[in-house]
């Protein structure tokens, strides 16, 4: 029931066994990496996802190893009833939540999160083979300890695990305006070193930080989420998702999270065991924003926008796509 540091690291990261229940003795099949009904929705088969060592790989093959049981369970407990909520739009996913599914929603999200960086580390960095690389998780250094947090959450389902508030992170959801001239109507990102995850499906946005104790959607509330005055545009949920990031980065003092397993009862509770009275934040460099800036927005925006020095300006942390200069919500009619 209780997959140790080790055992993630060494065999579900290494994808060879079934992430979910991480047994051995099963012969896995496949799990689509971005789920079969998003898949289904916005003819994704045949088109490609962009991986961190900037090759395309088709959505078809991005998959990671599953048994034929766990897949089932992830099918009924999570996939089908997300599915539908996320069918019904902003408000399916707002009643969602109001419901009381806020947990499912973040395993949903933290599954997702930990299929992508399983899968890397089954891909090489360089795939020239003559350049005898190691996988894109190698090279890149992923923190296993950092997500093992994020893949108890992901298969919280298959333990039964209780799942205490305090342990779920900074949940966020956003109404995202849906243009197809702009961009498609799915988009999914994440900053691994930053433990920062967002998806869009359709007019929906949702963006996650795992093991923050929620502090970062408290900071930002504070800052500026109030401020926000209509549906996002694709480079504004981008933006978004590097603000996220960033301020995950500055929190000096996150809380320490574990998975209790009661042995006796083989019951398992994923807790927050230590957590400060009131987070606390580092001076907030604009440097790293602007380095997260670059990174989520400039290659997929860089032919629609027409900015001198668009590059550098955001590198610098000074540009927005959110607030004008006053300091006003800028309206999606506007960008377009």
């Amino acid at each position: 029931m209780f997959v140790s540091l080790r055992r993630f690291r060494e065999k579900v990261c290494e994808g060879k066994v079934c992430f979910v229940c991480a047994d051995e003795n099963v012969e896995p099949t496949k799990e689509h990496v971005v789920p079969d009904w998003i898949l289904k929705r916005f003819s994704l088969y045949n088109q490609s996802v962009s991986l961190p060592n900037g090759t395309l790989l088709p959505y078809r093959s991005y998959v990671v190893p599953c048994c034929w049981e766990c897949n089932q369970l992830l099918s009924q407990q999570l996939e089908t009833p997300i599915s539908k909520a996320f069918n019904e739009g902003f408000e399916g996913i707002k009643n969602f939540l109001v419901k009381g599914n806020g947990s499912k929603l973040f395993s949903w999200l933290a599954l997702i999160f930990i299929k992508m960086h399983c899968k890397d580390a089954s891909l090489p960095l360089n795939r020239d083979r003559r350049a005898m690389t190691g996988s894109i998780a190698k090279e890149l250094e992923y923190d296993w300890g950092e997500m093992h947090h994020a893949y108890c959450l992901a298969r919280a389902v298959y333990c039964k695990a209780t799942v205490e508030p305090e342990a779920l992170g900074s949940l966020a959801i956003f109404s995202v305006h849906e243009n197809p001239k702009e961009r498609e109507p799915f988009d999914i990102g994440d900053l691994t070193f930053a433990n920062t995850f967002a998806i869009r499906v359709g007019g929906v946005g949702v963006i996650a930080c795992f093991g923050d104790g929620g502090a970062v959607l408290h900071k930002l509330s504070q800052l500026f989420l109030k401020d926000l005055d209509g549906k996002l545009s694709y480079p504004q949920f981008r933006e978004l998702l590097a603000h996220f990031a960033c301020c995950r980065l500055h929190l000096e003092n996150p809380p320490r999270l574990s998975t209790l397993f009661n042995r006796q009862d083989s019951e398992i509770t994923i807790a927050c065991t230590k957590r400060d009275k009131e987070p606390e934040f580092r001076e907030f460099d604009r440097s790293m924003l602007g380095k997260l800036m670059e990174r989520v927005l400039y290659d997929t925006t860089k032919n629609n926008v027409d900015v001198p020095n668009y590059r550098e300006r955001l590198r610098s942390g000074e540009m927005s796509f959110l607030f004008s200069d006053d300091g006003s919500f800028i309206t999606s009619a506007e960008h377009n």
